[in-house]
């Protein structure tokens, strides 16, 4: 009686686990943009993989980000199709991670001088378009948003020094930089 129970159980789990599969799908997002903002306008490429069910879909994204500081975007991404008619829709997407710097730049020419990056928050959000292309899921998409990433820097420095033992002198810099991204990307 035991194994009975536990194998219809079982059954019952593998049935459920297919019916589900029928309503959840892999997507992919994949987009190539630029960011305009106050300082200059930079290149921006991202990938966003997870599910779609019904007019959701939501996933875990990265890129390349060469706003002021190239660096490296990871987040969760959600977004919502409304308005839709045939194969077309807008699209309602958030965005919200961690940004990582992509290198530890050397541009002080002295040798006492040491710059180090560390990561910050990451947050974008923003309107689209899908229009979709043949008789699959593939769609071209089109994106404008705004978005925000924070990095943060620590300089040290010992110089001038002529006689250790020498003094260390820090300082701290807060890149808090918010622009506008438009972005072209393909769907699937």
């Amino acid at each position: 009686m035991k194994n009975k129970m536990i194998s219809l159980l079982l059954a019952l789990a593998c049935c459920t686990g297919i019916t589900a599969q029928k309503k959840l799908s892999f997507s992919s997002q994949n987009y190539a943009g630029i960011t305009i903002g106050e300082t200059r306008t930079d290149l921006q490429v991202q990938t966003i993989n997870g599910v779609k069910w019904k007019q959701w879909f939501g996933g875990i994204g990265t890129g390349i980000d060469w706003y002021y500081f190239r660096s490296i975007p990871v987040f969760a991404s959600v977004n919502r199709s409304f308005l839709q008619k045939g194969k077309r829709s807008m699209l309602f997407s958030a965005d919200a991670g961690i940004n990582f710097p992509w290198e530890q730049m050397r541009y002080y020419s002295f040798d006492e001088v040491n710059a180090k990056q560390y990561p910050g928050l990451y947050w974008a959000a923003g309107f689209g378009y899908k229009l979709g292309v043949g008789k699959s899921d593939n769609s071209i998409l089109l994106h404008f948003g705004y978005s925000y990433k924070k990095l943060e820097e620590r300089v040290t420095s010992t110089f001038p020094c002529f006689n250790p033992p020498c003094t260390v002198f820090t300082e701290s810099f807060d890149y808090r930089l918010k622009r506008l991204s438009i972005r072209l990307g393909w769907g699937f």
